[in-house]
């Protein structure tokens, strides 16, 4: 019915009480699955990204999940990249550095999240030595 969640909870609990129960930790495979690759669709990277981690680490070539377990990453860097860039055109600094920290969980080598990070925190480190110069008002 596409009740991963439901399902994963039922299957965690007969795990729970019986760990080498081949018929659960494939099903537990199978909806890990089925529920990662449902977030992928829904556009809900993240989730979907931790999902497949797991899967990964059950089972690292579980049908095509190191091929869709990639594409979540992709877009979930894509997503916080551009959700940084909004929040810095926001003047948001303290924000979009957050969310350039979180590209850099799923691609540690991308270098404008980089860039953009350190150009943020001299900008952010700029004003609050502004701030602290400003003689108080009385």
């Amino acid at each position: 019915k596409g009740e991963y969640q439901v399902a994963l909870a039922d299957v965690d609990r007969v795990l729970a009480s019986n760990t080498q129960n081949p018929d659960a930790a494939g099903l537990k495979k199978a909806v890990l699955y089925g529920l990662g690759k449902s977030q992928l669709g829904q556009r809900k990277y993240d989730e979907s990204a931790r999902t497949l981690t797991q899967l990964a680490r059950l089972a690292p070539n579980y049908q095509d999940s190191p091929v869709l377990l990639k594409q979540a990453k992709e877009r979930a860097a894509q997503q916080h990249y551009s959700q940084g860039l909004q929040l810095y055109r926001e003047e948001k600094l303290e924000e979009a550095i957050f969310q350039w920290k979180a590209v850099l969980e799923y691609e540690p080598e991308h270098s404008n999240a980089k860039k953009n990070i350190e150009q943020a925190e001299r900008l952010l480190k700029n004003l609050q030595q502004r701030q602290q110069q400003q003689p108080k008002k009385q």
